[in-house]
């Protein structure tokens, strides 16, 4: 019998290497390759064709659930998703009966969860699989679904925030959250006495971010309104924005509407 082809996606070295060592022990599956990042994890489906994906949702650039959005249903292969999404989202897993395992996860879940996906690829059943997939990204997706308030259908709470940096899921209350800072593809969260550096683009972070509290106020930089302390005058009829723990930060040409919020 052929070996069955594994995909590894997350973006954590030391998670994609706990979960090649429990695929190690079983004699019937191959590691085809491993993937960081979910744009990524899109060329390694599209070229190695696994038949399992063991997927991270919370993914810097793309998430697993967007990935999916890209790829077509054709080219889905079997998905176990791995997570760290409080109890409501997972009741939407659980609701659609998809596959996935909640970090962490002890050798006896991951192994259960294997099982299930090696029996569905074995006897050809992945119609279903992929029905449940479909019904879960659109029960995600749905505006009217009943949730708790603050938390919109995809699944992002706003009174929270969780990362990955260090190695480590830091689950953050967003008020605490003073600014964040652009670097590239990485995002520097400033807190009352730290900061943390995370894998990640500002307009991703921004779209987790409660819209109501934080603004883009520079190409590179999301203020929580809440920490304001008044706006400076700068230079060129340029202004600032002075926090509450004494931070400058500029207001850029094309965001000074943002002014027209704090009237």
């Amino acid at each position: 019998m052929d070996k069955l082809r594994i995909l590894i996606i997350d973006d954590e070295r030391p998670a994609r290497r706990a979960i090649r060592s429990l695929l190690d022990k079983e004699p019937d599956v191959e590691v085809v390759g491993e993937a960081a990042d979910g744009e990524e994890a899109l060329g390694k489906i599209r070229s190695l064709h696994p038949q399992i994906v063991f997927l991270d949702i919370q993914m810097p650039l793309l998430t697993g659930l967007e990935m999916l959005h890209k790829l077509p249903p054709a080219r889905r292969p079997e998905i176990i998703f791995i997570t760290a999404y409080d109890e409501f989202a997972l009741r939407a897993f659980d609701l659609q009966a998809v596959d996935y395992l909640m970090k962490p996860f002890s050798d006896e879940r991951f192994r259960s969860a294997l099982d299930r996906a090696r029996r569905r690829v074995r006897s050809g059943s992945l119609t279903s699989t992929e029905k449940a997939l479909r019904a879960l990204l659109e029960h995600l997706q749905k505006p009217n679904v009943a949730r708790p308030q603050g938390k919109p259908a995809s699944g992002v709470d706003f009174t929270r925030l969780v990362v990955k940096a260090d190695g480590q899921l830091h689950f953050l209350n967003q008020a605490d959250i003073r600014w964040v800072e652009g670097q590239g593809d990485f995002v520097k969260i400033h807190l009352k006495e730290r900061g943390l550096m995370v894998r990640m683009t500002l307009t991703k972070i921004e779209e987790m971010l409660d819209p109501e509290t934080f603004v883009r106020i520079h190409k590179s930089t999301i203020v929580n309104l809440n920490r304001v302390r008044r706006i400076l005058p700068m230079l060129a009829r340029s202004h600032g924005m002075e926090l509450d723990d004494g931070t400058a930060l500029p207001i850029g040409p094309s965001y000074r509407g943002v002014l027209d919020r704090l009237k």
